[in-house]
């Protein structure tokens, strides 16, 4: 069930992250939506019913910010009992053609600062699971990649720090599955969301992998199979999924 649980996303203000948060608000999930751009942040608000997602600008990359957001979340409606980790950012160009003054923000954005969220979001779901008595559901989901599956030489910066993702996601499972926590890698295709603009991939590129591949997935088709998931009975974890375009081979 997604009713009647307080979530927190990141990456809320486009893309994937933004297709969560309506989803779980509009199924009557309580949303704290995160992003650094407020602006889109309130547009969203307005798309859900009201009272269910509250804009919060934020900067996931600074180390304090997942327990800010866990406050603000508390202090509205309660502990919050879902986070899903949705930001980040790509980098086109391989090993010997990326641009290296981009090397360290895209690694602080899609590898430190999920560490940080990680970290943060388990230990506050791990304390308030050994005070109460009566078990419930508590989910961590990571949006992955498949070019954390695959190796790519066309894509290896963005692709390293999704392969160092996934194992972390996976260790934390263990750790605190024995609480209830379930911890899920949620591994998309290629999608059409903005994210390659966003990044500064080649348009022509793009386009071309879109007419070998397509029809591409679309940010609700994740946010879809991430809220089957988290709706599962308590019991049952499905902690690893990948979706990719049917035509796509990689």
């Amino acid at each position: 069930m997604t009713e009647d649980r307080i979530a927190i996303v990141t990456g809320a203000s486009s893309g994937i992250g933004r297709a969560i948060a309506v989803r779980l608000a509009r199924r009557g999930t309580r949303v704290v939506a995160a992003a650094r751009r407020p602006a889109p942040l309130t547009a969203l608000a307005a798309e859900v019913p009201p009272g269910t997602l509250l804009p919060a600008p934020a900067d996931v990359t600074r180390p304090e910010a997942t327990e800010e957001l866990l406050g603000l979340a508390e202090s509205r409606w309660g502990p919050a009992d879902l986070f899903v980790a949705a930001a980040g950012r790509g980098l086109p160009g391989t090993v010997l053609g990326s641009d290296p003054d981009q090397w360290r923000e895209v690694v602080e954005a899609n590898y430190l600062s999920i560490l940080h969220q990680l970290r943060a979001c388990a230990a506050q779901f791990r304390k308030h699971a050994e005070a109460e008595q009566t078990p419930r559901a508590r989910d961590i989901v990571v949006i992955g990649s498949t070019a954390g599956r695959q190796v790519s030489a066309a894509n290896p910066v963005y692709g390293s720090t999704k392969f160092a993702v996934h194992s972390l996601v996976e260790a934390l499972r263990q750790e605190v599955c024995r609480h209830g926590i379930r911890v899920t890698l949620i591994e998309p295709g290629f999608v059409r969301s903005g994210f390659q603009e966003a990044a500064g991939y080649d348009p022509a590129w793009f386009a071309a992998v879109a007419e070998e591949n397509g029809p591409l997935l679309e940010p609700d088709d994740v946010a879809s199979v991430v809220e089957f998931v988290v709706g599962r009975p308590a019991h049952v974890h499905l902690d690893d999924i990948r979706l990719r375009p049917t035509r796509q081979k990689a």
